[in-house]
Order: C-alpha cells, then sequence, then structure tokens
C-alpha cells in the first residue's frame, strides 16, 4: 500500500534529504579521519577513545531522552520544547564541571596525566549539544531535514577542516579535541538559526514529567548500551597502553562508520513509518518485515565484505601503522552483521510508545554483554573483538523477542525472510575472497575483489529474483512518484 497524500509528499522529500544529511556527514567525518589517522599516532586515538567512554556517557545524561521524546510527541507546546531546553542545559553545565573536576581521577585511573587537561576541555561538549538538542528534535519533528543536512555537513567540514590543519601543524591528540568542540559549537549555532526556534515557554513541571516517563526509559536503555560498547575502550585503556585502546578504536570506528549511517538513516525513516501504522499490528508487522529486507540487502554485503578485504582496505586507507587493525576489524564487522535488526525492532517498540520494554531489552543484552568483554579483556584486543561478535549474536534474538509476543514476527520469522540474502552475501563474499588469493592485497586486488563481490551479489539477486531485490526497486519507484510506502502491502 502506498499513501500519495501531501504527508506522503513531504516524508518522501524528508527521505532525500535526511538521506543526503547522513551520507554526506559520515562522508566526511570519514574522509577526515582517513588524514588524520596518516597525520597523528594510534596513541593519539587511543586517549581520545579513552576519554569519549566518560563524555559519551555524559552526553547521554544530558540529552536524558526528551529530544526523541519532542519528535515521539509530534505536537509539542511551547512549554514543552522549553521545558525540555531549560533541563537540558542545566543539566549541561552541571554534568560539565561534575566532568572538569573529575578528570585527575580518570588521568589516575588511566595512568595517563595528559587525559586531566583534555578531558576538562572536552566537558564543554556537554552544555553545547544541550544548547542543540530542541532545535534538533524541533528540525526532526517537522520532517525538515534541508535545514538539517546544510548544519550537520557545515559543521562537519568546518570542525574536519579545523582538525586537519592542526594536526598538520604538530598538535596531535589536541586536533581531536578541538575537532569535537569547534564541531559543537557550530552545529549549535548553525541549527539555532536555521530552525529559527527560541525559548517562548516557561518550566512546566507536568509537560516536563510527560515528556520525562516515555524519555527516561530510552535514557536507561541508550545509557546501558553505550556502557557496553564503551566498555571495550575502558578496560582496555585500564589493563593496555594508548596505543591498543587506539588500534582498537580505529577498526570499531571503522566498522561503525556504516554502522552508525545505516543506523541513523534507519531510525529517521524507520520510526516515522513505523507511528504511522503502530496502532495496527499487522501492519506493523509487515512494515517491519519490509524494512528489515530492504536495509539487510544492502547492509549484509557490505558489512561481509568488509570482514574480508580488512587487511588490503586498512593498509589504503590509513597506512601500515595501523595493520594491527585489520584482523579486529574483521571480527567487528561480523559483529555488525545483524545491525539492522537490531535497529528496526527497537524502532517498533519506540513506534508503539513502549519504550519501557526497549529498557527492559537493553537490560538483558548488558547482562551478557558485559560479564563476556569483561572475561576477554585481560587477554587482549582481539579477544576482547571475538567477545563483541558472541555478544552481537546473542542480542540479535533477544531484540526480537518482543516482536515475536506482540506482532508475532520474531526471530523465526525475520530469519526466514533473510536467509536467502544472508546465503547470498556469503557467496558474494566468497568470491572476494578467492579474488584476494589470487591477486594478493594490493590496492589492485582490492578492486577487484569488491568488483567480484558485487556482481556476484547482483546477479544472484536478479537472477534468483529475491523478494528484497524487488522491495527495493519498488520502493525506489515509490520514491520517484512523491510517495511513501507503507507496510500493509508488501509481500510476508
Amino acid at each position: 500500500m502506498t499513501i500519495s497524500t501531501d504527508t506522503g509528499r513531504r516524508a518522501t522529500h524528508a527521505v532525500w534529504w535526511s538521506a543526503l544529511e547522513i551520507v554526506a556527514r559520515y562522508g566526511v567525518q570519514f574522509g577526515v579521519m582517513m588524514v588524520l589517522a596518516r597525520l597523528l599516532t594510534p596513541a593519539d586515538f587511543g586517549l581520545m577513545a579513552m576519554l569519549l567512554v566518560f563524555t559519551t556517557f555524559a552526553a547521554l545524561l544530558v540529552e536524558g531522552g526528551l529530544g526523541t521524546a519532542l519528535v515521539q510527541k509530534q505536537h509539542s507546546t511551547d512549554n514543552d520544547e522549553t521545558s525540555v531546553f531549560l533541563v537540558n542545559l542545566t543539566a549541561g553545565v552541571v554534568l560539565a564541571l561534575v566532568l572538569w573536576a573529575l578528570a585527575p581521577g580518570i588521568a589516575r585511573f588511566y595512568a595517563q596525566p595528559t587525559l586531566a587537561p583534555l578531558l576538562q576541555a572536552l566537558a564543554w561538549l556537554l552544555p553545547l549539544g544541550a544548547l542543540a538538542a530542541v532545535p534538533n528534535a524541533l528540525l526532526t519533528q517537522q520532517l525538515d531535514f534541508r535545514r538539517r543536512a546544510g548544519a550537520e555537513l557545515l559543521a562537519s567540514v568546518g570542525s574536519g577542516g579545523l582538525a586537519l590543519w592542526l594536526a598538520w601543524q604538530g598538535h596531535g591528540v589536541w586536533s581531536l579535541v578541538w575537532q569535537a568542540l569547534a564541531g559543537a559549537t557550530l552545529r549549535a549555532a548553525l541549527l539555532w538559526w536555521l530552525s529559527g526556534w527560541r525559548p517562548r515557554g516557561r518550566y512546566d513541571r507536568a509537560a516536563f514529567a510527560g515528556l520525562f516517563r516515555f524519555g527516561g526509559y530510552l535514557l536507561l536503555a541508550n545509557a546501558l548500551s553505550v556502557s557496553a560498547l564503551r566498555l571495550q575502550s575502558l578496560l582496555l585503556g585500564r589493563l593496555f597502553d594508548a596505543r591498543t585502546v587506539g588500534v582498537y578504536a580505529m577498526a570499531q570506528d571503522t566498522q561503525q562508520a556504516p554502522a552508525q549511517l545505516a543506523s541513523a538513516l534507519l531510525n529517521r525513516v524507520g520510526l516515522p513509518m513505523f507511528a504511522s501504522v503502530a496502532d495496527q499490528p499487522v501492519k506493523l508487522a509487515g512494515a517491519l518485515r519490509l524494512s528489515l529486507r530492504l536495509s539487510m540487502f544492502v547492509f549484509v554485503p557490505c558489512m561481509a565484505g568488509l570482514a574480508v578485504v580488512a587487511v588490503p582496505l586498512v593498509h589504503l586507507l590509513y597506512g601500515p601503522q595501523w595493520s594491527e587493525a585489520a584482523p579486529l576489524l574483521s571480527l567487528l564487522a561480523l559483529a555488525a552483521l545483524f545491525w539492522p535488526m537490531h535497529v528496526l525492532n527497537l524502532a517498533a517498540l519506540g513506534a508503539v510508545g513502549r519504550s519501557d520494554l526497549i529498557l527492559k531489552l537493553e537490560v538483558a543484552k548488558a547482562a551478557v554483554t558485559v560479564p563476556l568483554v569483561a572475561v576477554a579483556s585481560p587477554f587482549g584486543a582481539q579477544p576482547v573483538a571475538w567477545a563483541a561478535l558472541a555478544a552481537s549474536l546473542a542480542c540479535t534474538w533477544i531484540n526480537t523477542r518482543h516482536a515475536h509476543r506482540l506482532l508475532d514476527c520474531g526471530l523465526r520469522v525475520q530469519l526466514r525472510d533473510l536467509w536467502p540474502i544472508l546465503l547470498l552475501a556469503l557467496a558474494a563474499s566468497a568470491s572476494a575472497w578467492l579474488a584476494l588469493s589470487v591477486a594478493g592485497h594490493s590496492p589492485w586486488a582490492l578492486s577487484l575483489a569488491i568488483a567480484a563481490a558485487v556482481v556476484t551479489y547482483a546477479v544472484g539477486a536478479v537472477t534468483l529474483r529475491l523478494q528484497a531485490w524487488q522491495d527495493l526497486l519498488e520502493f525506489l519507484r515509490t520514491l520517484r512518484s512523491g510517495m511513501t510506502p507503507a507496510g500493509g502491502g508488501m509481500r510476508a
């Protein structure tokens, strides 16, 4: 089924601008990271990764899930928006001061004295992020991704250019710190300017309580998710040196570049689509299955291919000083293979307002992930990557539990739709591996391996008439015609 109303056209327009924003922003960031990897040392990236453990967690506490609650509410009032703004800004300033005070102790924890001034500078990311939270949420709520795209892209280009110049001048890890601060400052200023939003209401305790009832569960869920992810850098930083953390962080960032891109796009598009049929379980299940086929059809071969070509890719992108990151990247890419399933199953729960169930899932996943990473960490970076792979497979089952109960669309149903994609991706990966085995690990061999995989996958999809391939063609036709897909008319 499709929707051809003005709302459908606005949503279609939003899909294109959202995709443009996300691809451009992550493309710029990844390009900057490639150059910085050749100008800085693995230890510089390791120091930054150690600090991100704390700043990322604190940023989640500042946002508190309230921005997502504003988006989910759709029709927020001036008091809603002002309440969120005041709470976020207050939390940002308070937590920045807390991080400033804790910085010397955190530096002692890592036995890295240079971390204290770095963390004290990065602490001011928190109020800067708080300033941007409401304008960002409102542009998302209004599906105004054209303005968002402008703000995000300009902030990425400006902060990336500054980081490259500072690295070229020999400022080391401070290049990464100033990149983060400049990016947050530009983003906040541009979002305020482009959104036109200003605080017009007053703090309303009842309005805040209503938003926090939804956002509070998301806050705890996101805090658990980020803690489990950042625990890897925390333990490696405590037990090993900055170089080890830097190599692991580079592998993790490389794997996360496509994963974060996919996550941002799926959340941006999936949540509104799911919300439109949230009161119709059959259609919501259909929308979930359709979204999974579309996303996994594109994502799975990318991550499987990344695992196969990790060695020549790391050498080409970052240089030989990062060669230790290649085996880690292979494992982490396999760990991310089912990432769209993680994102979309949670988005479906969010669409029906069940953030409490999202929290329960994150508690269960943390109970699996944290012990695995903790046990593996004393043995080095590669065992930690193996632990991440094992945890990811277990969490794939955990994430589908409530979809099975609420929508009759659990892991078995989802895998029944996806197994042709997985087998075809395996065949494409095998062709890439054979190409590398014959041609070696040169840039030419890398190109040959990628071409072999793409041809194998494309020919297989067309020849076997994969349902996901048909879905993708229909989705693209729908977007071109100015309509948006809904889950009700998809093939099961």
